[in-house]
């Protein structure tokens, strides 16, 4: 649906839902496993907070949970579209998901 016939104020093909959930990030390059905490997801994408600070294009796998124990945590891949820096020194890495489960 193109987003101009969108009779909405989001007009992206999906809308963000704001999260606030533990984010468990694994760079399978490297094996590293990192932690983060959720800002947003929406059907194509997500953004987290991390203390790392991840390269734009690099794929990760990402797990969000939930404290409620009646969902099941999204597993994804993950492949990073924007890196941001805010003034604690922590990250916002925002990208896109694929292959979720």
């Amino acid at each position: 649906m193109p987003s101009a016939s969108k009779d909405y104020d989001e007009k992206r093909n999906f809308i963000r839902m704001f999260v606030n959930a533990k984010v468990n990030i694994t760079d399978p390059q490297s094996g590293n496993t990192f932690n983060g905490v959720g800002i947003n997801l929406s059907g194509s994408g997500a953004m987290f907070t991390t203390d790392e600070a991840f390269e734009v294009g690099q794929s990760l796998t990402v797990n969000i949970s939930s404290d409620q124990s009646q969902l099941a945590p999204l597993s994804a891949k993950f492949d990073v579209i924007r890196v941001t820096e805010d003034e604690n020194g922590n990250y916002c890495i925002a990208g896109s998901l694929a292959d979720i489960s």
